[in-house]
């Protein structure tokens, strides 16, 4: 699996989305190289899970890349994804037969070297398969997602630029309505029968995870909900390959009778061998071993099941989505670290009777600049001073704002080229409820403005009666009340 640097989260969501869908399809073409080497007993499990990696990426991010991953592309990866599924079933049924087999009586080893024997029939014919759909589908969707992926078109808007949510953002959106899917279908697995609601439930589990894998190590919470990803897909796994094995034992207990059948046919006898020869052909009957082995699969479904209940039903998940919550939380923060929203209101006077507050004195200036204007604020806060260097692109409720802090040295370097765009205020900082209001009364002209910044555009806030006799108008995205206007 692909690492990616922290400062994806960070990327706007068409070229963070890219990113990982071109490196998870780099890892699936590594390994179909693998797919042929007679020594390499993982490859075809390997690529098999690359291949669903990138299915569930291209899945989840359909509205972010559009025409770049077409419905064919789904389409081609779905038919390699479903022509390795018959192979890994087939390997995993046998080797657990293996572990199995000493626990069965001689006769009933009978039909265990009948049901390995058939097996390993069952992926030889998958692996065919499996090369065939490779060689097919795989190739073509490689080669369109290779030339499509790279490239990607944005709107600008005249006034405001583009418009380009965070990647942190969208994966935040995502991974919150996975998880509510995951809950919703672990929920609908209440007894044994109940495979597949466990199989869907195991498959929502796996998309929230395909979802954490690229951002995890950036991200509080991100490796506890995948380790207990791991677990709960384990144990829905289990659950699901016993009732796959009991399906495939079915087929296998018809397909022995068929065969005696056809056996007696040949011989033509009316009545069974008698003696010794009976007992032979007992003994090489497989239908006995075959129906232990069954109850032996009945049994571990239904004791998969009470570990599902009992870790994953009811309040026994919370953890796992306490862990998610923990991860989503620091992706909406890390969203709004580059993001400024912000109503702002025009005062007719500085409140009279304002609650205790912060005050900061600063005094701000604005290096000439077109489309790009750097903003050098000096702020005098409890007798300690800060220096900040702050872009702001954008206008109205919404704007991009980066900020990082700066020596005084530096600023006094910078300072002399803010001469005729600067302004001074003093801000004061109250807080009313989950927001934080600040006032700012300017020192070198008669102005108070309130400004409030938001966690997401939709909030209107309720102004605070303190302040609401004060509020002439609500001023956001008026020009002549930014701060780079004002600057003289």
């Amino acid at each position: 699996m692909a690492s990616f640097p922290d400062e994806i989260l960070d990327d706007n969501e068409h070229r963070g989305a890219r990113v990982v869908a071109l490196a998870l399809l780099a890892d699936a073409a590594a390994q179909r190289e693998r797919l042929g080497r007679a020594d390499d007993a993982e490859a075809l499990h390997d690529f098999r899970v690359a291949v669903r990696r990138l299915r569930s990426w291209l899945r989840a991010q359909s509205s972010v890349l559009g025409d770049a991953a077409p419905k064919k592309v789904h389409k081609w990866l779905r038919r390699v994804a479903r022509a390795t599924n018959h192979s890994r079933d087939a390997e995993v049924f046998a080797a657990w037969i293996t572990e199995a087999r000493p626990s069965l009586n001689p006769r009933q080893r009978a039909g265990a070297r009948w049901l390995l024997k058939r097996l390993a029939r069952l992926r030889a014919s998958a692996d065919t398969e499996v090369a065939g759909e490779v060689e097919r589908d795989f190739e073509r969707a490689r080669e369109l997602l290779e030339e499509r992926l790279p490239v990607y078109r944005v709107a600008h808007h005249v006034d405001d630029g583009a418009r380009l949510a965070s990647f942190a953002g969208e994966m935040s959106s995502l991974i919150r309505s996975h998880t509510a899917a995951l809950r919703r279908r672990l929920d609908a697995v209440r007894n044994p029968a109940d495979d597949e609601a466990a199989h869907r439930a195991r498959i929502a589990g796996k998309r929230v995870r395909y979802l954490l894998e690229p951002i995890v190590p950036h991200v509080a919470g991100g490796a506890e909900s995948l380790d207990r990803l791991k677990q709960l897909q384990d144990a829905l796994g289990d659950f699901h390959d016993a009732h796959v094995w009991l399906a495939s034992l079915r087929d296998a207990i018809e397909e022995a009778a068929a065969e005696e059948g056809r056996e007696l046919s040949k011989t033509a006898r009316l009545t069974p061998p008698a003696g010794a020869a009976s007992r032979r052909a007992a003994n090489m009957d497989p239908r006995p071993g075959l129906v232990a082995i069954a109850e032996q699969v009945r049994e571990r479904a239904r004791s998969t099941f009470e570990t599902i209940r009992r870790d994953w039903g009811g309040g026994a998940a919370a953890p796992l989505f306490d862990a998610i919550e923990q991860v989503v939380a620091a992706l909406d923060t890390r969203a709004r670290s580059g993001v400024e929203i912000e109503r702002k209101y025009l005062l007719s006077d500085f409140p009279g009777e304002l609650p205790e507050a912060e005050v900061k004195a600063i005094e701000q200036g604005y290096l000439p600049g077109k489309h790009l204007i750097e903003r050098l604020r000096r702020v005098a806060d409890g007798g300690a001073t800060r220096w900040f260097r702050t872009v702001k692109i954008g206008a109205g409720l919404v704007r991009t704002e980066l900020e990082e802090p700066c020596s005084a040295e530096l600023f006094d370097a910078m300072w002399p080229g803010t001469e005729g765009k600067r302004l001074t205020k003093r801000r004061h900082v109250v807080r009313h409820g989950d927001l934080a209001w600040e006032i700012d009364e300017f020192t070198d002209r008669d102005l108070v403005i309130a400004e409030v910044e938001l966690p997401s555009a939709d909030v209107v806030p309720e102004i605070p009666e303190w302040l609401a006799p004060y509020v002439v108008r609500e001023v956001t995205g008026e020009p002549e009340y930014v701060n780079a206007n004002l600057a003289q």
